[in-house]
């Protein structure tokens, strides 16, 4: 975590999802591609960081609708960075029912791996149209984010690192990385909200398991053959996978290469 974490003020899980080894003996480049928790509280320092520093072009914001009418896109929406709006999941809650989306009918909590493959199958496009974003020659670097940067987060770095080639034992360490940061995110999160206020992240249904995001590799590569298979599946290019590679992955032996 220390080598991938970007420390800042407000998110408390911005880090780089590069730097990882390939199936095919390559790197994924550092400093390219980002995933994070919300970055509705960013302060001075940290929006000077990542735009002057990291040098960010491009933000996707994961969140659905009445989450960033609440707790906004940032201050990043300000300032010369192109910010996008791609949500995942439209709804929290289902219509005319009581029940939490993270619920079966019954009540009963959807088990965590249960729950990623119904957004895989059911939002393929919404997974699709962030990688097009990503794979655009403009973009780079770009930061992706939902409100804890775990779920939705966590199932768009798998697709990303899964189609770069990274082993799926490696990709699921790296979504565990989120269970260390868990408790100051939560921390500031309610000391944000104050007493009787609302916090973005109050509390979490689910623990970060990397075995549920092992079992969800393992089901999609049962399912499509491969990562790859995945998104081809659901609309992805032949040009924007090939852009992707191009964009992310360098030789070992010349890193920094194009």
């Amino acid at each position: 975590m220390a080598d991938r974490l970007v420390p800042l003020d407000g998110p408390a899980n911005f880090r780089d999802i590069g730097g990882y080894e390939t199936d095919h003996g390559q790197l994924v480049r550092t400093g390219r591609v980002f995933r994070s928790d919300s970055l509705s509280y960013m302060s001075d320092e940290d929006v000077l960081h990542v735009t002057e520093v990291l040098g960010l072009r491009t933000v996707i914001d994961l969140r659905a609708g009445h989450e960033v009418e609440k707790f906004t896109h940032g201050p990043l929406e300000q300032l010369p960075v192109a910010v996008w709006h791609v949500p995942i999941v439209d709804e929290t809650r289902r219509e005319n029912t009581g029940h939490d989306a993270t619920e079966w009918s019954n009540g009963q909590i959807i088990p965590l791996d249960e729950l990623y493959l119904l957004m895989l199958n059911r939002f393929g496009h919404r997974f699709i149209a962030v990688l097009d974003l990503i794979a655009a020659s403009d973009t780079q670097p770009v930061v992706f984010h939902c409100a804890a940067g775990k779920d939705r987060t966590g199932l768009v770095a798998m697709l990303i690192l899964g189609l770069l080639g990274v082993d799926p034992d490696v990709i699921a360490a790296d979504y565990a990385l989120t269970d260390g940061r868990m408790p100051v995110l939560l921390e500031r999160h309610q000391a944000r909200a104050g007493d009787g206020g609302v916090a973005e992240i109050a509390k979490q249904h689910y623990a970060v398991d990397a075995e549920a995001m092992r079992a969800v590799i393992d089901r999609v590569i049962e399912d499509h053959g491969s990562v790859e298979g995945y998104v081809r599946a659901h609309g992805l290019t032949p040009e924007a996978i090939a852009s992707l590679r191009a964009s992310l992955l360098e030789d070992v032996a010349h890193p920094g290469g194009i």
